[in-house]
């Protein structure tokens, strides 16, 4: 039996990519960004798309469509891959391969997520061992987990102060607080067996996850959500 497409879509970048994760998982796009190319021809998958400068992978691809960056821009490959991924209708995206390795890349994806975030995407990144979520209250602005009897996750802030935020069913739980960020407060709480909720009334949350399943992330846009977010999803709640 087909399993279910749970994201739509996936990047693949140059960074360390977890072969396995993806193997798991089922998408209706894959699309290359630059040095991902490569490390999808290791593990013998054909991406349906080829997107970036290539100054990673050295060399244009062949066979594939190609959308083809100019190497002085503006933006990473990555936040262009999840531009391009938005104007083609995606909105449950995941992005391999671009955590890890340089400091400066990891921190650019997790701004790149959340513009996308705020643009009321679901996109998600994977690492080897870990698994991104960002939250926007002009978005997804709730996270729901299933009860994990154990693992370590954390919470930070994304702008100058994230408001309202509420963790529930994990070891350490808080109640609309306040979370800036050039604070620790949300490093390293636990599961605890119960179902998890992770939730921000204002601004923008990175939650960072050990590496489970897509399809155990649910991400939801609240009643009380600005009204921007229930036009760009069209999410059923607010019915």
């Amino acid at each position: 039996m087909d399993r279910e497409i749970e994201f739509e879509c996936a990047l693949v970048g140059a960074a360390s990519f977890d072969a396995a994760h993806f193997s798991r998982e089922t998408f209706g796009c894959t699309v290359a960004v630059d040095g991902g190319y490569a490390s999808l021809e290791r593990v013998g998958i054909e991406p349906d798309y080829a997107l970036g400068d290539f100054d990673s992978l050295g060399y244009v691809p062949d066979g594939v469509a190609v959308e083809r960056h100019p190497t002085m821009k503006d933006d990473s490959d990555t936040a262009l891959a999840l531009d391009w991924a938005r104007l083609k209708g995606y909105r449950r995206v995941a992005v391999y391969g671009a955590l890890g390795g340089r400091i400066d890349h990891t921190l650019a994806t997790c701004q790149a997520l959340v513009g996308a975030s705020k643009r009321a995407m679901q996109a998600v990144a994977v690492g080897e061992g870990s698994v991104m979520v960002p939250l926007s209250s002009r978005g997804f602005n709730v996270l729901e987990l299933p009860a994990f009897e154990r693992g370590v996750l954390s919470v930070f802030s994304m702008g100058d102060c994230a408001r309202g935020v509420t963790e529930s069913g994990l070891k350490y739980e808080v109640e609309d607080i306040d979370l800036s960020n050039d604070v620790t407060l949300g490093l390293s709480n636990e599961f605890v067996g119960k179902p998890a909720r992770i939730r921000v009334g204002s601004g923008e949350l990175m939650v960072i996850l050990p590496s489970m399943p897509l399809s155990s992330l649910r991400m939801l846009c609240e009643r009380n959500a600005p009204i921007a977010c229930r036009e760009r999803t069209g999410c059923n709640l607010f019915s």
